[in-house]
């Protein structure tokens, strides 16, 4: 396994578990304020979810071009794969729910709360998933490192 590889390696198994932060992030802010009312015209807090791509092709193939023709400039190839991982951006949504609730302090002329819609359960599931992925990275990082370690024992 060269430098470059190992190095590439981190950077892309790095990207997931960044990736994966960000989904436990989303559904921890999204379960933390699913009972947050708003008062009437007003915007109240927006649902987050996490939208994450793979790595941009040409990239790619730069990179697997490279890696092939064994090329010499160590310091170009390093830059040209640092972005092998998935890239994510975080989306808001307005998406609301109403509850009839006269007394409350936010309740509209017709008694009614504002609050967003949170679903519970795909938020617990999206938690769960983003767990089992973010371990997966980590094995990856893991298993990288036991490759590198073995390598300097030969």
């Amino acid at each position: 396994m060269s430098l470059i590889t190992s190095n590439s390696l981190f950077q892309t198994a790095a990207s997931g578990l960044e990736v994966q932060k960000k989904r436990l992030e989303a559904a921890a802010q999204n379960i933390a304020n699913s009972r947050v009312s708003s008062a009437p015209g007003s915007i109240g807090y927006q649902i987050k979810s996490v939208s994450s791509k793979g790595p941009d092709d040409i990239n790619f193939l730069n990179v697997f071009e490279s890696q092939l023709e064994g090329a010499s400039n160590l310091q170009n190839e390093i830059n040209s794969s640092s972005n092998l991982g998935p890239t994510s951006e975080i989306v808001e949504t307005a998406k609301y729910r109403y509850e009839y609730e006269p007394n409350h302090p936010d309740a509209d002329e017709n008694g009614m709360v504002q609050y967003p819609d949170v679903d519970m359960v795909g938020e617990m599931a999206a938690m769960v998933s983003a767990n089992r992925l973010y371990e997966a990275n980590l094995s990856v990082i893991e298993a990288a490192k036991q490759i590198m370690k073995r390598s300097l024992e030969i």
